[in-house]
């Protein structure tokens, strides 16, 4: 009997070609099948055998007549095979489905009220189609979430197209276009809901939700209020959750200031109204906002194209 290497050598060296040959002469019956589904010649299929019965140090196979059948090693060493042979093609389809988009993971961040609106369809929609790409959608202000971008702790971020993102390095792909700014009320609580006509002034005594410090709207209702020489509302709360705010405007007399799509899911129930005063403010376009350097991860790819950037070529933006 030969001399066994030892099992790092041994181990590396080792080909998959080696082990499907012997799979392949265990099941056909003859080194001529193998050889011609391999597309090579007999001499070359019993080279690799031998190569191999080598390396392992014993026979794998022996002749039976005019048949040929596994020795009591080979018997013990070949399911062996199979196992890491079947192991090998299902890394290479791991890999395949990385290399395609279709495994992976992918970092999102949502910033705006209209980016969460906009956003669940989407990750839906690509969920089911790519159900192996983990997902990680996170929310936050503006600011955090921009600097989390930035800092490579996601992959995209939905967000408005602000003048501190337009940056080199950075695509933008719109999502929604521009929506103009309206003051919310409950229908029955607020005591400006049957108002015919308003002022800031009259709406700086209201209770309110107010957005968050660093997030794009508290910077926009800021500004509002200080182009008619009054300082941020002092009554009611901040926060920065929509389905929490979306409460308090069905149940409280609390105001808030919404693009108008997420307006009119509360108004048209009936629960709340648009309060007559025109604020002259639009919110910027919703966009995904990424690094250009990463825009070929694949997942990141096949993501951008469910949200409308083109198959072929570099996203838009």
């Amino acid at each position: 009997m030969l001399k066994p290497p030892p099992i790092e050598s041994l181990a590396s060296r080792l080909k998959l070609r080696h082990l499907q040959i012997a799979l392949a002469l265990r099941d056909a019956p003859s080194a001529k099948e193998v050889a011609a589904a391999a597309n090579v010649s007999e001499s070359a299929v019993s080279k690799t055998l031998a190569e191999l019965e080598l390396q392992l140090g014993f026979k794998l196979f022996e002749r039976f007549g005019n048949a040929k059948r596994p020795t009591e090693m080979g018997r013990q060493v070949l399911p062996m095979m199979e196992a890491v042979v079947a192991q090998a093609r299902g890394l290479a389809q791991a890999v395949m489905d990385v290399r395609s988009g279709h495994q992976g993971e992918l970092r999102i961040g949502v910033a705006t009220d209209m980016g969460k609106l906009s956003l669940a369809p989407l990750i839906h929609a690509f969920n089911q189609a790519q159900p192996a790409v983990s997902l990680d959608v996170q929310a936050g202000g503006y600011r955090a979430m921009a600097d989390l971008l930035q800092d490579d702790k996601l992959d995209a971020l939905v967000c408005y197209d602000a003048p501190d993102l337009i940056a080199p390095g950075l695509g933008r792909l719109r999502l929604m276009p521009p929506q103009p700014l309206v003051v919310v009320a409950n229908a029955r609580l607020s005591p400006v809901a049957g108002r015919r006509r308003l002022t800031l002034k009259d709406l700086h005594a209201q209770p309110w939700c107010k957005p968050r410090p660093g997030t794009m709207m508290h910077d926009k209702l800021t500004a509002l209020f200080l182009g008619a020489d009054l300082g941020l509302p002092p009554l009611g709360i901040q926060m920065s959750d929509l389905l929490l705010t979306d409460e308090f405007i069905r149940r409280t007399d609390y105001l808030v200031m919404l693009p108008l799509a997420a307006a009119q899911r509360l108004t048209g129930t009936g629960e709340a109204v648009i309060l007559p005063i025109e604020l002259q403010e639009h919110n910027p376009p919703t966009i995904i906002a990424w690094h250009r350097a990463a825009e070929r991860q694949p997942p990141l790819r096949r993501f951008l194209q469910f949200c409308g950037a083109p198959a072929d070529g570099p996203p838009i933006g």
